[in-house]
């Protein structure tokens, strides 16, 4: 069965280099993302969501937002779960795009290696030849 170079060797081609940046670029989005503080409601300033999300001192209660804790709580929560989703999902993309053969079966091979089949119908199955 034919190696694949890993992404960092000068035999690597241009989706095993940049598939992996990509995602590295993503993950770093989805964690500054969740670093950076929020505005809830257009009215209440909320802490980073990695640091807890806790609303400004100078928050006022009112009718208007209910519980200013509360309410930056669930928001930091949903922003923490959203950039783990999104890091997670460009965390397995990037793995894919760096290990995963992009190419088909080599010319001459079409068996499938996976299953132990030789290639160009020396073998049929498990069986191992034709019925005659």
């Amino acid at each position: 069965m034919q190696r694949l170079p890993p992404p960092w060797s000068a035999e690597a081609s241009s989706r095993q280099r940049y598939v992996p940046v990509g995602a590295l670029v993503v993950i770093v989005v989805a964690l500054v993302y969740s670093a950076l503080p929020f505005t809830f409601a257009g009215v209440v300033e909320c802490s980073a969501a990695l640091g807890g999300s806790r609303a400004a001192e100078d928050t006022p209660a009112g009718a208007t937002v209910g519980n200013a804790d509360q309410a930056c709580a669930d928001t930091g929560g949903r922003r923490l779960v959203n950039a783990a989703v999104v890091g997670g999902a460009a965390l397995v993309i990037g793995l894919a795009g760096a290990f995963l053969p992009a190419d088909g079966a080599p010319p001459g091979r079409s068996g499938d290696l996976l299953a132990g089949e030789p290639p160009d119908g020396e073998g049929e199955g498990e069986g191992g030849g034709h019925q005659g």
